[in-house]
């Protein structure tokens, strides 16, 4: 009886944390797809937050951390609070790319993050899944690198390590943060996000 309740409450759980996933990923896409004049609508999806009552609403002062730098942003994870979802800068900087179709890079960046945090014994598995994906020629997200940082990745590829893709994860962090980082910051919903404000100000004079 013991063991039928375990299986019972673990089955429960993973049960809540796919229905907390998947409306986090519904938030992030109610506020990042669509065109730019129903933005208003779309960022209503997030409840404002009053006198520190529960919102599924980032605080202002979260996202202007986000603008302080770019591991900022990419350090900031889903979390809850009595089953409301709040969405993180990690997933609203990748929901920003796909609606650009170019999220590849940023994808790659949070693969490496994982195959980082690892066991030993699935390294080599990681390490060739994230170099089919991302690295090698003509893959399916191939990502922009030099011949030369993509040859070392190739030749590492037998034997990798967790530093495998560290020259390339630098690349792409660069590439990010000199061109879709700058311009999530200068995107509607961010500064939305940021002046919660001004945004009831509008809706009460429409």
């Amino acid at each position: 009886m013991k063991m039928i309740t375990t299986e019972i409450r673990h089955d429960s759980l993973k049960a809540t944390k796919s229905i907390l996933g998947s409306l986090n990923a519904a938030i992030v896409d109610s506020l990042v797809h669509g065109k730019r004049h129903d933005m208003r609508q779309r960022l209503g999806f997030l409840k404002k937050r009053h006198d520190g009552s529960s919102s599924v609403r980032p605080h202002p002062e979260e996202a202007l951390t986000w603008s302080e730098d770019f591991n900022n942003l990419m350090a900031s994870k889903c979390y809850t609070v009595y089953f409301l979802v709040f969405p993180d800068g990690q997933s609203l900087f990748k929901a920003f790319l796909q609606r650009e179709f170019s999220e590849e890079n940023v994808e790659f960046w949070l693969a490496v993050e994982d195959y980082k945090n690892c066991r030993p014994g699935k390294l080599h598995a990681k390490a060739c899944k994230i170099h089919n994906d991302y690295v090698a020629i003509q893959s399916p997200k191939e990502i922009n690198l030099d011949s030369a940082t993509r040859s070392q990745i190739t030749s590492k590829l037998e034997s990798p390590d967790k530093t495998i893709f560290d020259a390339a994860q630098k690349r792409v962090q660069a590439l990010m943060e000199s061109d879709a980082y700058l311009r999530f910051l200068q995107s509607e919903l961010y500064k939305e996000l940021l002046n919660p404000d001004n945004e009831s100000n509008n809706e009460d004079s429409s």
